[in-house]
C-alpha cells in the first residue's frame, strides 16, 4: 500500500509538471504567431481562429487536471504522515513497583503431633472396661483429661497375685522382727556374760593377791601353811571361773552373730516380697491405660470383652501395621511439627528459624501451577510455622536432607498423619523493586530490560542486576527505579531506541 501511494505522487507529480510545459509552449507559439501575422502582408484569418481554439481547450484541460491532481496530492501527504504513525512498534508494560519478595525452597512432608503417646497393654486378658462418655463408649476424636482411666483388662489374677505378694512382704516383716528380737535376746545375754567375766576377772586379781599377802605371812610365822593352802584354792577357783566366764562371752557372741545374720535374712526376706508385690502392682497397672496428659484420641483399635494379648504390637511389620493395631493412640493437638524431604542443594539454603507457609494437599495443585506470587501463596496457606532443625546430612538414597518445622498458626487446619506441602522463605524482603519474569530478556550472559521513555516514545535497553528471585517476580537490585514501565509483550521485536507505543492489556 505505501509503494502504492508513492507510485500515485510521483506519476500525478510529473504529469502535472508535463502539463506546465504544455502550457510555456503553447503560449510561445501563440506569440510567434501573433508577430507572423504582423510580418505577413497576406492575412489568412481561418487558420489563427482555429489554432486560438486549440489553446483554449488545452488551456481548460491544464486547469481541470490541476483541480483534479490537487486534492490526490494531499491524500498523500497525510498517507506519508500516517505511514510515519503507523511505524511505532506496540508493546504492553508493567510499571516496576516496591514490594515484599520472596525466595521459597519447596517439598513434601507429614504432620506429626510433638506430643504423642502410644497406649499399649503389657498384660493379656479380656478387655472388662472402656471409658464412657455421656453413655457411650470411648470414640477416636473424644478428648481425655491427664490421669483418667480410658481402658482395662481383667486384672482379677493380678490382684491375687497382689494379695499374694503383699501377704508374703507381712511374713518377711514378721521374720524380720523375730531375728531382731533373738538378736537383741543375743546380745542382752552376751552383755551379761561379759560382766560376768569382769567380775571373775576382778576375783581372780583378789584371790592372786590375798594369795601373796599369805605367802609372806607365812614365810614371817604370821599364819600356818594350812591357810596358804586355802588362798591357793580361792585363786585357782577364781582363775576357772574367769576362763568360764570368758567361753560364756564366747558363746554369746556367737549367738549375737548368728542372730545378725538371722536378720539379713529376713530382711532380704523383707526385700524380696517387696520386690514381689511391686513387680504384681506393675503388672496390675499394665492392665490399665491412663491418659499421660490433656489431648485427643487419635487412635482407638480396642472394644470392651476382646481379647488382648501383647504379641499382637510385637509382631515384626511397618509402622502402619503397628499402629493399627495399638490399642489408643492420644495426641495434642495444639501442638505440631511438619517433617519434608528437601533436595541437597535446597537443604543448603535453608536455616532454623525460617519462616514456612504449609498447603494441604488438596490445595497443592494450586500452589504448583506456577501462576501464584508470594502474596497468593500466603493466602493459600492453611497453616504457619518456622524452621526448627535440619539435618546436617543427606539419605543416600533420594539424596535429600530432612528439615523439621514447628507450627506457630493453624493448628486446627491440621491434621496428624496428613501429606503436606511445605514452603520455606529462604530469602525475604519487606521493600524491594520487583518485575514480573517476562519484563526480563538474556543476551550474550547478561540480563536486560525495556524502559519505556514516555516522554519520547522511545524504549531504553537497561543491564541489570538481579536480585532474589520469587514465584512469579524477580527482584532489580540496579538499573530500574520504582514507578518505571517495563515492557512485557513485544519486547523481542525491540532494539534501544525503538519508537513504541504503549497498549492496554
Amino acid at each position: 500500500m505505501l509503494t502504492l501511494r508513492y507510485f500515485y505522487l510521483i506519476n500525478f507529480s510529473s504529469m502535472a509538471i508535463e502539463q506546465e510545459k504544455n502550457l510555456e509552449e503553447a503560449s510561445d507559439f501563440l506569440e510567434n504567431e501573433n508577430n507572423s501575422q504582423v510580418i505577413k502582408t497576406t492575412p489568412q484569418k481561418p487558420k489563427w481562429l482555429l489554432m486560438l481554439g486549440a489553446i483554449a481547450i488545452f488551456a481548460g484541460g491544464i486547469a481541470i487536471w490541476r483541480s483534479i491532481s490537487s486534492p490526490q496530492q494531499s491524500t498523500v501527504e497525510v498517507a506519508e504522515a500516517d505511514n510515519i504513525e503507523q511505524a511505532r512498534l506496540t508493546v504492553k508494560t508493567v510499571t516496576a513497583n516496591l514490594e515484599p519478595i520472596q525466595a521459597w525452597s519447596y517439598g513434601d512432608g507429614y504432620v506429626s503431633a510433638i506430643t504423642k503417646k502410644h497406649l499399649t497393654f503389657q498384660a493379656e486378658g479380656t478387655i472388662d472396661y472402656l471409658k464412657k462418655i455421656d453413655g457411650r463408649d470411648l470414640r477416636e476424636g473424644d478428648r481425655v483429661s491427664k490421669g483418667e482411666l480410658l481402658a482395662r483388662v481383667d486384672r482379677r489374677k493380678y490382684d491375687a497375685d497382689i494379695t499374694v505378694a503383699a501377704a508374703g512382704q507381712i511374713e518377711a516383716k514378721n521374720q524380720v522382727l523375730n531375728t531382731v528380737a533373738s538378736l537383741r535376746q543375743a546380745e542382752e545375754s552376751l552383755a551379761q556374760t561379759q560382766a560376768d567375766l569382769e567380775k571373775a576377772k576382778t576375783d581372780e586379781a583378789f584371790a592372786q593377791a590375798d594369795l601373796k599377802r599369805y605367802r609372806e605371812l607365812a614365810l614371817e610365822g604370821a599364819v600356818e601353811q594350812r591357810q596358804v593352802d586355802v588362798k591357793e584354792t580361792e585363786y585357782k577357783n577364781a582363775q576357772a571361773a574367769v576362763r568360764a566366764t570368758e567361753a560364756g562371752v564366747r558363746s554369746s557372741q556367737a549367738q549375737v552373730a548368728a542372730a545378725q545374720t538371722q536378720v539379713e535374712t529376713a530382711e532380704a526376706g523383707v526385700k524380696s516380697a517387696n520386690a514381689k508385690l511391686s513387680q504384681s502392682n506393675v503388672d496390675s497397672e499394665d492392665t490399665e491405660l491412663i491418659a499421660p496428659f490433656d489431648g485427643v484420641i487419635s487412635r482407638l483399635n480396642i472394644r470392651e470383652g476382646e481379647y488382648w494379648t501383647p504379641q499382637l504390637v510385637n509382631i515384626v511389620g511397618d509402622y502402619q501395621g503397628i499402629v493399627e493395631r495399638l490399642p489408643i493412640i492420644i495426641i495434642d493437638p495444639n501442638r505440631f511439627e511438619v517433617n519434608v524431604e528437601l533436595p541437597a542443594f535446597q537443604g543448603a539454603q535453608v536455616k532454623p528459624g525460617q519462616r514456612a507457609l504449609i498447603i494441604l494437599d488438596r490445595d497443592r495443585s494450586k500452589a504448583n501451577s506456577g501462576r501464584v506470587t508470594g502474596e497468593d501463596l500466603i493466602k493459600l496457606a492453611s497453616a504457619e510455622g518456622t524452621v526448627f532443625s535440619v539435618s546436617p546430612s543427606v539419605s543416600p538414597g533420594a539424596r535429600s536432607v530432612r528439615v523439621t518445622i514447628r507450627i506457630n498458626e493453624g493448628f486446627a487446619n491440621l491434621q496428624d498423619g496428613e501429606q503436606i506441602s511445605a514452603w520455606i522463605a529462604t530469602e525475604e524482603k519487606d521493600r524491594a523493586i520487583v518485575a514480573p519474569f517476562n519484563s526480563f530478556i538474556f543476551r550474550d550472559r547478561h540480563t536486560y530490560v525495556f524502559v519505556v521513555n514516555e516522554a519520547e516514545g522511545i524504549v531504553e535497553q537497561r543491564a541489570i542486576q538481579q536480585g532474589i528471585e520469587g514465584l512469579a517476580k524477580r527482584e532489580i537490585l540496579e538499573g530500574v527505579k520504582p514507578g518505571e514501565k517495563l515492557v512485557t509483550e513485544g519486547k523481542n521485536r525491540l532494539v534501544n531506541g525503538a519508537p513504541v507505543e504503549i497498549i492496554p492489556y
